[in-house]
């Protein structure tokens, strides 16, 4: 539910159920995201894509060669906040907000959190290539030509995810800082790692938040060393 439905429903401030639904946010954020263990496995399917949402706080500059924003063509709207997922077929998903959703990026992303013996399934974005010479198997759908699916290829699952993010973010929160993106994200990846066919519940919902707590701080405001 929204901030202000809290702060209404609590009957605190909503600066107070504000600080309190981030720093829940924040107990759901991963432990392991310095050090992930990889997705899929040898047989698993990860599928990987992009999206964008929001307006950048501050424009990320175009990467060519004569410093002119970018406007269109493979990266990306101008201005918007880049999103990259993963999505294990059947199983969770995790997220990076990036500032720029370039190759390097992207296909960085992709190395370091999914195992080597997954079959990788993409569009046929330019961001993945290469991806077939890290992975079992890179298999790929062509959009531009109006192929969604052949056989098990194809990427409905995190494009799935990504409805049901646009969805709760324009329907129930509507604003989003982008210093704050990061954690609405690790929200929705929660909500999705943690659904009922994978066998969780409400309680082990809460259980897994309270868990989550452990090791994490998170001020208002960043402490002034000088009072410490």
């Amino acid at each position: 539910m929204s901030t202000h439905q809290l702060h209404r429903m609590l009957g605190v401030t909503y600066k107070t159920a504000w600080f309190m639904t981030h720093r829940i946010r924040e107990a759901m954020r991963p432990a392991d995201t310095l050090d992930p263990t990889p997705m899929g496995g040898a047989g698993k399917v990860v599928e990987a894509d992009e999206t964008y949402f929001g307006k950048q706080a501050v424009p990320t500059p175009s990467k060519n060669r004569r410093g002119a924003p970018y406007l269109k063509g493979g990266a990306g709207p101008a201005g918007k906040r880049a999103i990259v997922a993963l999505v294990e077929r059947g199983g969770t998903a995790r997220t990076f907000h990036v500032a720029f959703a370039d190759k390097e990026t992207v296909l960085g992303i992709v190395r370091d959190n999914v195992d080597r013996e997954t079959r990788l399934h993409t569009d046929e974005s330019l961001l993945y290539g290469g991806a077939d010479k890290l992975f079992s198997a890179h298999e790929t759908v062509t959009h531009s030509h109006k192929e969604y699916v052949r056989g098990d290829v194809h990427k409905n699952t995190v494009e799935g995810y990504f409805s049901v993010f646009k969805r709760g973010m324009k329907g129930v929160y509507q604003h989003c800082a982008e210093k704050h993106l990061h954690r609405y994200l690790a929200e929705f990846d929660f909500r999705y790692n943690t659904r009922t066919a994978l066998g969780y519940n409400d309680a082990d919902r809460a259980a897994l938040a309270l868990k989550g707590i452990e090791g994490k701080r998170l001020t208002y405001r960043r402490p002034n060393p000088s009072l410490i």
